[in-house]
């Protein structure tokens, strides 16, 4: 079943009886009309990421991609990168093997009522930084297309506090280790995201973000924070104009939620 060019899960259920081609990354099983079964093998073919399957929609005839550990279904192939076929059974982390739901409400200028775009997201810490950063992953979105996927050009970053990089609760020697309270992150629109208003849309390019992040039992918890995109503005260095200076004027465009521990984090740094 399709609804707005997104087919929902229950279009999922019974696809024996519909007689899908279901690809399994190495092979392509087609059951015949009188029963048997006849296997194509697909040579080169490029692995899914971890948990996704192909199907083939019976109506268009056109492949869509299925996840059943994250209850995705998508038309838009999902990305793959070194993120692919790796696990995570302990606490949450900052790790490939644990993926994050993320939610945004997105507004503009010109229109308050929010556009909301949701995507599953990774990260990978690399070793060796202070303060911790690394890459991350845009697994799927909903709208599809909404986000770039796969491996984002900019990195995420923990951070004490974005407005006074001298301001150190650390170095002021009140803990052990550095809190890093917030993390900072990209995503990029794919394009302009159009808003309720008519005439009226989110442009395309990176949305930034600084989000709540606590560390609890041996996990990380991230929580909800506030989205901005940047507007390049010019302005006069001198008082005769002869030179100028270019800047990212940040403006306000909503918020996110990470939804898998928005709702437990600890409001203290402690």
């Amino acid at each position: 079943m399709m609804l707005a060019g997104v087919l929902l899960l229950g279009g999922a259920v019974g696809l024996a009886s519909h007689h899908p081609v279901v690809r399994t990354g190495t092979s392509t099983v087609r059951p015949s009309r009188t029963g048997a079964t006849t296997v194509n093998v697909r040579c080169g073919l490029t692995d899914l990421p971890s948990g996704w399957k192909e199907v083939t929609d019976k109506d268009s005839g056109k492949p869509y991609y299925y996840n059943a550990a994250t209850g995705v279904t998508q038309w838009q192939r999902p990305a793959g990168s070194r993120f692919d076929d790796v696990s995570s059974d302990g606490p949450r982390a900052l790790t490939p093997g644990c993926s994050w739901r993320i939610r945004t409400d997105l507004t503009t200028t010109g229109c308050a009522t929010p556009v909301t775009v949701t995507a599953v997201v990774r990260f990978a810490e690399e070793e060796g930084f202070e303060p911790p950063q690394g890459s991350l992953f845009v697994e799927s979105c909903v709208p599809e297309g909404a986000l770039v996927l796969g491996e984002q050009k900019t990195r995420w970053l923990l951070s004490e506090d974005p407005e006074d990089q001298g301001d150190s609760l650390w170095i002021w020697g009140l803990f052990k280790e550095p809190l890093y309270p917030f993390i900072l992150f990209e995503l990029e629109l794919s394009q302009p995201l159009q808003m309720p208003v008519e005439g009226v849309s989110l442009p395309a390019g990176p949305l930034c973000f600084q989000v709540d992040h606590r560390r609890k039992d041996g996990g990380v918890q991230l929580g909800e924070g506030a989205a901005t995109y940047k507007v390049t503005e010019k302005i006069k260095a001198d008082l005769v104009g002869l030179s100028e200076v270019t800047y990212d004027e940040p403006v306000p465009c909503g918020k996110i939620r990470f939804l898998d521990t928005v709702d437990s984090i600890s409001k203290s740094f402690v």
